[in-house]
């Protein structure tokens, strides 16, 4: 989590959440696990954000085509 918030990235500094899909993230949401996991409490608008972001590089990652 960054100072202004949790981050997605691979590469940030700090505590990470590693989530597997979107599906596990509503569930660490609904669960408060970020709040564990970074060791603080993150505000649902906070919450929210990552989640945008999340779905969003999901949702990419999905439209890629298979194979290389």
């Amino acid at each position: 989590m960054g100072p202004s918030g949790p981050v997605v990235g691979r590469t940030a500094p700090g505590r990470g959440a590693w989530v597997c899909s979107a599906e596990c993230l509503r569930t660490a949401i609904a669960r408060r696990a970020f709040d564990r996991a970074w060791r603080r409490p993150v505000p649902a608008e906070a919450a929210r954000a990552l989640q945008i972001a999340f779905e969003g590089v999901i949702t990419n990652m999905e439209e890629l085509p298979a194979g290389g």
